[in-house]
């Protein structure tokens, strides 16, 4: 399930895009939040011992690299700070709402 996320998300961000105004909270923030809402979530019931620490780091790695190749000719689209934010903010989300699930034992 997770890889299948990954392939999706992937594919899905790298796509030729519409040309738009950017948006501070448009959906496609809330698309990025609930992308990666989704892979954190994935990411921690899967494998429960890795720590969030490096959970949320690879996350973040791997949302720089799709922000970095949409800045390339290659893809054609545009790459934007905010939503890597985005993409942090479903990181940190995803952690909140199974810390509220799974307390502490």
């Amino acid at each position: 399930m997770f890889l299948t996320t990954i392939v999706l998300i992937t594919d899905l961000a790298l796509q030729p895009g519409f040309a738009t105004h950017p948006t501070m909270l448009g959906s496609d923030k809330l698309e990025h939040i609930a992308a990666f809402f989704t892979l954190a979530l994935l990411t921690r019931l899967g494998w429960p011992t890795i720590s969030r620490l490096i959970t949320g780091s690879l996350l973040a790695i791997y949302g720089l690299g799709i922000e970095y190749l949409q800045s390339t000719d290659f893809v054609g689209r545009t790459a934007s700070w905010a939503d890597f934010v985005a993409d942090l903010v479903g990181i940190a989300l995803a952690f909140v709402v199974l810390r509220l699930i799974r307390p502490r034992r």
